[in-house]
């Protein structure tokens, strides 16, 4: 009875280890494809179905989420500054509903920059919490900020 009980237990430790082990390559699988989408604007666009772009300026790319903290601290100040943005290609994209996401951004006169994008497709293409920033010169990623980050960090990469 004890050698049985032992076999069990022995099965499923190894079956609760590859388990563990498959998950682990598939999430790190997933991230080294979300890195690879993220380094380029075109592809990232095109893994979320974004059509109307300029590729060639300046673009600012914010994930975002109405709840967040960090973010309302952001959208605030971005909506303070926007006049220094004028020069650059603003995005913004939530996972949350459209019509939550917009009146969020209404708040900071920040509606006509959002982007609708499938949450789906947003969440299994950027990997990680809100928000993020990712700065795009040339087609090519420039900088990606994970977390609050300041208008003059964001500007002193585009400059």
């Amino acid at each position: 009875m004890k050698k049985k009980l032992l076999i069990i237990i022995g099965l499923l430790v190894i079956g609760l280890l590859s388990w563990m082990g498959y998950s682990s390559v598939q999430k790190l699988d997933q991230k080294n494809k979300s890195e690879a989408i993220v380094q380029n604007l075109n592809s990232l666009t095109n893994n979320l179905g974004l059509k109307v772009l300029n590729h060639n300026q300046p673009t600012i790319f914010m994930y975002f989420n109405s709840d967040c903290h960090f973010c309302q601290w952001e959208m605030k100040e971005i909506g303070k500054n926007i006049d220094k943005f004028q020069t650059y290609q603003l995005l913004l994209a939530s996972f949350e509903p459209k019509r939550d996401a917009l009146d969020f951004l209404q708040q900071y006169n920040l509606s006509q920059y959002y982007v609708e994008v499938n949450p789906d497709l947003l969440t299994s293409t950027i990997i990680g919490g809100v928000p993020q920033t990712f700065i795009y010169k040339d087609g090519k990623l420039a900088k990606h900020f994970k977390g609050e980050v300041k208008i003059e960090a964001i500007l002193e990469v585009l400059e």
